[in-house]
């Protein structure tokens, strides 16, 4: 009869012989593919919020910010909100535009080592994988970062227009 400390020793010893035997990348599900795909779709999304809002926005901001001057003056606060909300998110796109571009770069230069030592097998399975979820995190937040200036400058745009049309009427006046 077979002692329960064998019995456990056996199934392990068996586990890692099968677990050498058969070695699965984590590249077989898409993992690393889906995070280029991601990267590169984010690249061009971060691309076009900076050429559809950045300037224009700024421009707009300007033009409303210069009639200010021409409003009465217990009607300047009811712009102010959301020039200052504009103006607010317009510096924080500009100070984060270089870090999520740097984060895009480096995402990428990370993948391409981790998919090197996969392929050299210098990193175990559970180790690669553990690496492969740290960029897939990664990946993640500067998507969610893109995503988060997307609604908030599209919001700022349709604001300031209205802004703009209404500054138009108070001026006109």
């Amino acid at each position: 009869m077979i002692s329960f400390r064998n019995l456990i020793i056996a199934v392990g010893s068996v586990l890692l012989l099968a677990a050498c035997g058969s070695r699965t990348e984590p590249t077989s599900d898409g993992s690393i593919p889906g995070i280029r795909a991601q990267l590169k779709k984010d690249s061009i999304a971060l691309q076009a919020l900076q050429e559809r809002y950045q300037v224009p926005l700024r421009d707009q901001f300007r033009w409303c910010d210069s009639m200010l001057a021409f409003v009465p003056e217990e009607q300047v606060n009811d712009y102010f909100d959301v020039l200052n909300l504009t103006q607010a998110y317009l510096s924080q796109f500009d100070e984060l535009l270089p870090v999520m571009r740097n984060d895009l770069s480096y995402i990428g230069q990370q993948l391409d080592l981790l998919q090197k030592d996969i392929d050299t097998h210098y990193l175990s399975d559970s180790l690669a994988q553990e690496y492969l979820n740290d960029e897939k995190a990664a990946a993640d937040t500067l998507h969610y970062r893109i995503q988060y200036f997307e609604d908030r400058l599209a919001q700022q745009e349709k604001a300031l227009q209205k802004t703009r049309k209404d500054l138009g009427k108070a001026v006109s006046k």
